[in-house]
């Protein structure tokens, strides 16, 4: 799933989806450290969350924690983290353009 693209609403839902999955998950076998060792369901988060967030996510995660200002607060993280990717590879692109060579001579 990119979850770069999803909007708000749509992330919290699936954040609320993945919480309900580990949870259903610890409660059959609630060893958390083998848990994490053996899964990569973080994978595809851990692409858009900064570095500082992820950490607070995984615990917010497996502590099924929904307060809402923990929620938002990894909400707008990930999106600020997306908005801040995507103007970083348009100034890379936009210098990566032809440049013209105007009043210039061609064998200068």
């Amino acid at each position: 799933m990119n979850y770069a693209s999803l909007k708000k609403d749509d992330l919290r839902y699936h954040l609320f989806s993945l919480m309900d999955q580990v949870a259903q998950h610890l409660q059959t076998d609630p060893d958390v450290d083998k848990f994490i060792d053996n899964t990569d369901i973080f994978e595809e988060w851990e692409k858009v969350l900064p570095e500082p967030e992820y950490p607070i996510f995984v615990m917010a995660v497996l502590n099924n924690t929904r307060r809402d200002s923990i929620v938002n607060s990894i909400l707008d993280a990930i999106l600020e983290n997306v908005e801040r990717t995507e103007k970083s590879s348009k100034i890379v692109s936009k210098t990566r353009l032809f440049r013209s060579h105007d009043r210039e001579h061609p064998f200068s």
